[in-house]
């Protein structure tokens, strides 16, 4: 078989052509030049488009003390969460608490606001926390054990704070005293 006598510089002419003609046909699509010279090992150009710009810092600001401030108020639950509905709707709460801190730390850790973060991440732990303090007493890791439903009226009769049991106490102390 003969060979034809076109070398390299014969190719790369005959392929500046056919790129001229392709360019006549769609002047406007760039799908089929490359913007850089073409070497081994080079990536393609992405087709991907640029993620959007980071928020603010007061934007993050905000969203993170969504989450800090339901953190916050928790503690203060006005219901008896003993048991039943109540519970459920605490811990639907102290849920929320999780992801608000998931979505502020994902916030200013894309927008590179360190301080936020850090408040963010800590509003997590907080979140985890308070599912732990009333999860591990129903699932048996705690020495006393609680329940998840209410049985022979437990729901009505709220749960005593710690408080309104000292104060018991020094009553009946009080009490003992005088007598």
């Amino acid at each position: 078989m003969a060979k034809s006598g076109k070398g390299p510089a014969d190719d790369n002419q005959e392929a500046a052509v056919v790129d001229s003609l392709i360019r006549k046909l769609r002047p406007f699509d760039r799908s089929f030049v490359s913007e850089r010279p073409s070497t081994p090992g080079a990536r393609p150009l992405s087709r991907l488009r640029p993620v959007g710009a980071p928020m603010r810092p007061g934007g993050v600001w905000a969203c993170v003390s969504l989450g800090v401030l339901l953190g916050i108020a928790l503690p203060q639950w006005p219901y008896a969460r003993a048991c039943g509905w109540w519970l459920l709707v605490y811990l639907i709460a102290v849920g929320t608490v999780v992801v608000a801190g998931v979505w502020g730390a994902r916030v200013s850790w894309r927008s590179r606001v360190g301080l936020a973060h850090i408040v963010a991440v800590s509003t997590i732990i907080w979140g985890l926390a308070l599912t732990a303090h009333e999860v591990l007493p129903r699932v048996g890791y705690a020495k006393t054990r609680l329940a998840w439903r209410c049985h022979d009226g437990q729901a009505a009769a709220p749960r005593a704070t710690s408080r309104v049991a000292l104060t018991l106490r020094l009553d009946a102390g009080v009490a003992d005293l005088v007598r």
